[in-house]
Order: C-alpha cells, then sequence, then structure tokens
C-alpha cells in the first residue's frame, strides 16, 4: 500500500506520541510527551502536523507551527520537528513529509519556512538543503525544566 501524507486530527494522539518517543530514543533521550499533551499541541491555532500512513500504520510526523513575523509583515512557517519510523528510513518519506509542509506554509501565505537540527544530523541537514533551505542563522537554545 503507498504512504500517503494528511493532517494530523483528534484521534492520532497516540501515533504522535509514539512517533516522537521513538526520536527522543534514537537520540539517547527521553520524551515526556503523551496523548493529553499532542492534543494540546494540535488544539493550537498556529500549530499542526503531517502524518505519513501506510494503511493504518503511522510511518512518520512532520510537526509545525505558523507563527506572526514583524520583519516580513507575514507569517512564518516553522517545521519542529520530523521523524520517521526507523524500519521505513530511506523510502523518502521524510521527503514527502517536508515537500507537504512547505506547500501548507506557501499557501497559507507564509514569507519563509525554517527549520533547525542538529550541526551533527547531516542526513537531516542534506534532506532540508535538497528541498532549498538554505543555512542562514545560528539557533540558541536555553531548555526549562517543566
Amino acid at each position: 500500500m503507498p504512504v500517503t501524507i494528511r493532517q494530523a486530527c483528534p484521534g492520532d494522539e497516540s501515533p504522535i506520541a509514539g512517533l516522537v518517543r521513538e526520536m527522543a530514543e534514537g537520540e539517547g533521550g527521553v520524551s515526556t510527551v503523551d496523548e493529553h499533551s499532542v492534543r494540546h499541541f494540535l488544539a493550537s491555532p498556529v500549530s499542526g502536523a503531517l502524518l505519513a500512513l501506510d494503511g493504518d500504520d503511522a510511518v512518520g510526523l512532520l510537526s509545525y507551527a505558523i507563527v506572526p513575523g514583524l520583519f516580513h509583515s507575514a507569517d512564518s512557517g516553522l517545521i519542529e520537528l520530523l521523524v520517521v519510523t526507523g524500519a521505513r528510513r530511506g523510502e523518502g518519506i521524510g521527503r514527502r513529509l517536508v515537500e507537504s509542509a512547505l506547500r501548507v506554509f506557501e499557501e497559507a501565505g507564509c514569507a519563509e519556512a525554517s527549520v533547525s537540527t542538529g550541526a551533527e544530523n547531516e542526513t537531516a541537514q542534506t534532506l532540508y538543503a535538497d528541498a532549498g533551505l538554505t543555512e542562514a542563522s545560528v539557533l540558541l537554545e536555553k531548555h526549562f525544566s517543566h
């Protein structure tokens, strides 16, 4: 069955949480995401997620936000995270999710799209560069314990 991509919606909380936890574990970390936090994310008027499905099985996820921006006096599309389940990597699912997100941003009238990824994650950097994103800034972060 071909992989399809659609907007995530209520009822998708469990597979989304599972994909996020898989990504965190793959990076040697732990995510506290649960169905409640996914429901909160999906209910936000500025955030959304795209799910890649093989039949009923979620095989990929891209979460994003569309936020107002002053500099361009237009919204900006931000890719928050991208994950493809381990057994399905290398099939072009991530590329299709990124292309779909860029279409969402363009159709929403965004002036720009951005993403951050680990400096060591060359696979993701190549994927984003192939989609037309270029290195334009440095991301600095501070994490708060909650």
